[in-house]
């Protein structure tokens, strides 16, 4: 993700080395002091983006690909781009026979690759595409001059420096194809681009005795080389003081390497960022033209003088291209000097004024800021505790007015108020069973019958409705001394019951406390200690029907509510129409409306709750068991139940109507639905017709 930097000092590398070590144990998920291949996978993924753009660098000479390998050893990557981990070159040669790039071009000519990040411009195309501006320019040049300036530290010239040659990455110009790099005092010109030469490379072949030595030297490559011959051969009898073998005879003296060189390679680029044109015209590959090659071997101080003066309006910038286009090399400065240069000493006393000011009004705007978010934040706070204020009192209405009944309640297919079961441990296990199935039957059961535009729900033997205590968690069963309607007797074959009473079995179901449900139950059929795998499994069957049931989420449709999603005229009626008919049910089965020994009490937020009378002591005094937080919701869960199913029925048969039309429909829908339960109770002659607007009504 990150390369290592190379140099600083041993404070710097002893941060940085916290810094990885850090980042290892960050990504080390196991502790185990090592990366697994998915973890470095993730840290490469998350560092490098799952793909990392590289450079891939071929070279034919195996005297060059080490040049640059051994060169870049020991420089820093803030100023030369770097190499990353590559394929050993053995195995990368054996296979160089089925490499083809570019349509097919074979590779077996460049038995040699270097892998690089890949950068996003070279400064030739930064100038030609982006033209940058003053400030950019001077910016670009100085980061170059760094650049040259840590080669030079390092004993090092570049001699092939160009626009092509640097690069841009991660935001910062690096300097690339090292290959021609030479140590101070070495002979240079082995490799070359003869547009960035000092007048000193040139020599102009004067005699028959220079041209036949010079092409006795180059002779074997000549004829095997075309490209090589291109860049050597005598063009209007200058040529360029370059070799192949230092041992042989030459017509001149080799050139030993001198910062000086990238110096006046250096003052040639900068020119020409400033004239728009180069100092010596070259081709593609950057080498002078053969008519222009008599002008870069014959440089004088006053012909480059004027030029400059022609060309180029900055004066800072024309004062610091005299020093650099020197003829004379001794006289060149250096790059320490270039980078001390007025020309990079802007004047920032007029920024400074200007970014305290810039300052101070950010303050001022931070200040704004501030403040704009307190009274935002106050006002969403007011909001939101006027949408709670409201939302209480409106459910304190409806629940003190409203619920007059028990809405939580179970079934079970024993009375425990008549004989007790031979096999006890066995139907304990059914028991849970069949009252965790048998609630989710009921409502898929009803909710199949909306779909399908049927009335008809599958009838089975009687079942016994136990009223639950909704701070206790646990279904009320009555004493078998006492004298109680206790259990109720339900018939399946009431669809127009089971429609109604299912979102309430559902919601009662998730009152049950685990363990308190187990035990009670357990007592009943007369096993006072259960065993563990036996409460284990009641538990499990009891958390997965929860799991299961319609009317988990218990705080969605008061949340949409709250946010003006649904119609509140629409939950009333749902819930008033559901509680209506739950009453008639209880007025004809408990007349005396003991309800089993449970009585009725308010929370603190207006939630109407039905407990024991010793509950209900404690929470008049504040004594506030904690599972009445479960109670608050159960208003929610029967709103849910029948919103779900009428919107199950919208999606059959609202094809091709608007959302005002289905709004209203609905609202329609739920009136209808509640006219017909009572009517039905009224005229039994219309019972099979009830049935079915029942059934279709909630769709």
């Amino acid at each position: 993700g990150r390369v290592v930097t190379k140099f600083g000092t041993k404070k710097d590398k002893e941060l940085e080395s916290k810094k990885w070590q850090s980042e290892f144990r960050l990504w080390d998920k196991d502790l185990d002091g090592s990366l697994s291949e998915d973890e470095f996978l993730r840290f490469c993924a998350q560092h490098c983006g799952k793909k990392l753009k590289v450079a891939m660098k071929f070279m034919k000479n195996a005297d060059e690909y080490k040049r640059e390998i051994d060169t870049r050893d020991g420089l820093d990557d803030t100023f030369v781009l770097s190499f990353l981990p590559t394929i050993d070159q053995a195995i990368f040669q054996a296979n160089l026979k089925t490499l083809k790039i570019h349509g097919g071009y074979p590779m077996t000519e460049y038995p040699y690759v270097m892998v690089m990040p890949a950068a996003d411009r070279s400064l030739e195309d930064i100038y030609l595409k982006e033209r940058p501006g003053e400030n950019e320019r001077r910016i670009l040049l100085q980061q170059v001059a760094e650049g040259l300036q840590h080669l030079h530290d390092k004993g090092l010239v570049h001699v092939d420096l160009k626009k092509l040659n640097v690069v841009r990455v991660e935001n910062r110009l690096k300097l690339i194809d090292l290959d021609a790099a030479t140590e101070f005092r070495s002979s240079v010109g082995a490799k070359f681009s003869s547009g960035c030469l000092p007048p000193e490379l040139f020599y102009k072949l004067v005699s028959p005795e220079d041209l036949k030595m010079h092409f006795n030297h180059w002779t074997n490559d000549g004829s095997t080389n075309h490209d090589l011959w291109q860049k050597v051969k005598p063009k209007g009898s200058f040529v360029v003081k370059s070799f192949q073998n230092e041992e042989d005879k030459l017509p001149y003296a080799v050139v030993k390497a001198h910062p000086s060189l990238d110096v006046w390679a250096f003052g040639a680029l900068m020119y020409q960022m400033y004239s728009g044109e180069e100092l010596v015209s070259t081709d593609i590959n950057q080498d002078v033209l053969d008519d222009k090659i008599e002008q870069a071997a014959t440089w004088t101080q006053e012909k480059l003088k004027t030029r400059i003066h022609n060309k180029i309006l900055n004066g800072l910038v024309r004062d610091l291209l005299e020093k650099l286009l020197v003829v004379d090399p001794e006289d060149r400065i250096t790059m320490d000097v270039v980078l001390g240069h007025s020309f990079f000493k802007v004047d920032t006393s007029g920024i400074q004024e200007v970014m305290h000011t810039v300052r101070q009004v950010d303050k001022k705007v931070d200040r704004v800021d501030q403040k704009l978010r307190c009274v935002i934040a106050l006002s969403n706070e007011h909001l939101k505790q006027l949408a709670r204020a409201k939302q209480d009192i409106m459910r304190g209405v409806f629940e003190a007015t409203e619920v007059v009944i028990p809405t939580s309640f179970v079934i079970l297919s024993l009375d425990f108020t008549k004989s007790l079961p031979e096999n006890r441990q066995e139907k304990l296990d059914s028991l849970f069973n069949f009252m965790c199935k048998k609630t989710i039957d009921f409502g898929k059961s009803v909710a199949k019958a909306m779909k399908s535009n049927s009335a008809i729900i599958s009838s089975g033997d009687p079942m016994f409705l136990y009223l639950v205590d909704e701070v206790e968690g646990t279904p009320v069963i009555p004493p078998v001394s006492d004298i109680s309607v206790y259990p109720i007797r339900i018939d399946t074959q009431s669809p127009q019951f089971l429609a109604v009473v299912a979102p309430f079995l559902q919601a009662g179901l998730h009152l049950l406390h685990g363990i308190k449900t187990v035990t009670a139950l357990a007592k009943c059929i007369g096993i006072s200690n259960p065993t563990d795998s036996a409460v284990v499994n009641a538990i499990k069957v009891l958390e997965a029907t929860k799991n299961e049931s319609s009317v988990v989420d218990f705080n969605v449709v008061h949340s949409t509510v709250q946010a003006g999603n649904e119609s509140p005229r629409l939950v009333q009626r749902i819930r008033g129409a559901a509680l209506r008919e739950l009453e008639r049910f209880f007025n004809v089965n408990d007349p005396k409306k003991t309800y089993a020994g449970l009585h009725r009490t308010n929370t603190a937020d207006g939630h109407a709750l039905w407990t024991s009378r010793e509950n209900t002591e404690k929470i008049i005094s504040d004594k506030q068991p904690e599972t009445l937080a479960t109670a608050q919701e159960q208003a929610s869960n029967i709103v849910l139940f029948y919103k779900q199913l009428l919107l199950v029925g919208k999606e059959n048969k609202g094809d091709g109507i608007n959302s005002n039309q289905m709004q209203k429909k609905e609202d329609e829908d739920v009136e209808e639905y509640a006219c017909e339960l009572t009517k039905k109770k009224n005229d039994p002659s219309e019972a099979k017709t009830i049935e079915k607007n029942c059934t279709c009504v909630l769709m």
